[in-house]
């Protein structure tokens, strides 16, 4: 989910366009919707659900930092909502369970591009062809 928007503001500093930002958790929604506000990104959509509230378009990027059983179910879907040459950079998993992730990631037709890992935690940026 994207928590408190953080990762969303940043992109949208950064230059990002058209942004969703989508979490689970009520808490998470609202603190969203206030510190899009409070940094002046009101571009930025807010969403509340799960996967399923992914709007149905494509995006050059997706970010997920969620547990692996999330990812593992989830994967599917993101490789869908990507655009050609699109990335999905996952995180918020460890080491032991990389195997799997990636796995599955090449099942939904993604390829490994890059790989970090810090203190058994792991980022991984898989590119759609």
């Amino acid at each position: 989910g994207c928590g408190t928007a953080v990762l969303a503001i940043l992109s949208a500093m950064k230059g990002a366009r058209s942004i969703d930002a989508i979490d689970i958790d009520h808490w998470s929604y609202v603190n969203s919707l206030e510190n899009v506000k409070r940094n002046n990104q009101e571009e930025i959509r807010v969403l509340e659900g799960d996967v399923k509230a992914i709007p149905e378009k494509k995006y050059d990027l997706i970010l997920a930092n969620i547990n692996r059983n999330i990812l593992l179910s989830d994967i599917p879907s993101y490789s869908e909502h990507l655009e050609e040459k699109g990335q999905l950079l996952l995180s918020g998993f460890y080491k032991a369970d990389s195997e799997l992730i990636n796995r599955k990631c090449v099942e939904a037709g993604l390829r490994l591009k890059s790989q970090q890992e810090k203190n058994s935690w792991m980022a991984v940026l898989y590119h759609k062809d």
